[in-house]
């Protein structure tokens, strides 16, 4: 049977009271950022007429009471009810302990919605994982090869088929950290036996470097493109994060990258994700190289380039959607029933 659009389904079904969780984590690697998004969300919830409640991750659990109600506590104790009409925001790096995803795992277990769920989380936080994703869906990628051990970094590098530079990353970590551009085989000798002494379990994947003067940072939200920006190399350096003082300006995508990127945000169950890409030479005829896609995208940035209020329109774009999202199949959001 043919599933109902979005607006017919809204016709047939009541949407009840609209709650949500946000759940975050205050990383002491970027102390600023994480706690100001998750303010401004739970803020633009409240303007929003809909009841929130932050929880840090650290020390957060999930149980069910005698009467059967689920609720997440605090580290102190304290509890909100969530169930089918709560929509949980996941704000923080859940992959980093098993008892993190469990707790998503609860939670959809019991046909509740989080923003980004499991699947995703765990897709996007290894940069292997998204890539052999993103390489299943025929989307176009800097050639990557992974070192599976410290003195197989030269077979690597053959194995690849690039030119130096290089570009090494850790298969774990966010604002640029972790990623070191290679100039020579005794550099990437050096450097891949340095990572492994530090942690020798480190995984560490080899890149091909794409020149380029900027990436692209594209924001999606519900299957749809909310907005984008350019980040310019930051000088002196290879990288483009803005925690590292790129100056990110707005930024129009062309149809072929906005089909592309939207592909791209499905093919990890991203609901709210951000998509990093560097553009082709030619940006109408051939598709962006994808470098990245983060399940707890950054909002400062964007915002201040955009000048979009993306914490409102995410709890508005979920405000009207929470329900059907957990009733319709996932490809529903894409537009992919019509």
């Amino acid at each position: 049977m043919k599933a109902p659009k979005f607006k017919e389904f809204i016709v047939e079904e009541e949407i009840k009271p609209y709650r949500f969780v946000l759940i975050w984590y205050d990383d002491p690697e970027d102390p600023d950022e994480p706690e100001k998004t998750a303010d401004k969300i739970i803020d633009e919830g409240k303007k929003l007429g809909c009841s929130g409640f932050k929880v840090d991750i650290d020390g957060a659990y999930s149980d069910i009471d005698e009467e059967g109600t689920r609720f997440i506590y605090d580290k102190d104790g304290k509890a909100f009810r969530v169930d089918e009409n709560t929509l949980v925001f996941v704000r923080a790096p859940v992959t980093r302990r098993k008892s993190w995803s469990d707790l998503l795992t609860q939670l959809e277990r019991e046909n509740i919605c989080c923003v980004n769920n499991r699947h995703c989380m765990e897709s996007t936080s290894d940069k292997y994982r998204t890539s052999l994703i993103l390489a299943e869906q025929e989307l176009n990628q800097p050639k990557s090869i992974l070192i599976h051990h410290q003195d197989k970094a030269l077979d690597a590098f053959d194995r690849l088929g690039a030119k130096f530079p290089v570009i090494l990353k850790t298969l774990t970590g966010s604002l640029g950290v972790g990623v070191v551009k290679i100039e020579s085989e005794e550099s990437l000798n050096a450097t891949t036996q340095l990572m492994h002494k530090l942690d020798n379990d480190m995984g560490v994947l080899v890149q091909e470097m794409i020149p380029a003067k900027y990436d692209v940072r594209v924001q999606v939200v519900a299957g749809k493109v909310h907005g984008a920006i350019k980040r310019p190399i930051v000088d002196k350096d290879f990288r483009s994060n803005v925690s590292l003082g790129s100056v990110p300006v707005p930024h129009t995508l062309t149809k072929l990258e906005e089909e592309q990127v939207i592909k791209a945000a499905k093919a990890v169950d991203g609901l709210w994700v951000g998509v990093d890409f560097i553009p082709a030479k030619n940006r109408e005829t051939d598709p962006p190289f994808f470098i990245e896609i983060n399940s707890t995208p950054g909002t400062k940035g964007y915002t201040k380039a955009t000048g979009m209020n993306i914490c409102r329109d995410v709890i508005k774009a979920f405000k009207d959607r929470a329900y059907w999202l957990r009733q319709k199949p996932f490809e529903s959001i894409f537009g992919l029933d019509n």
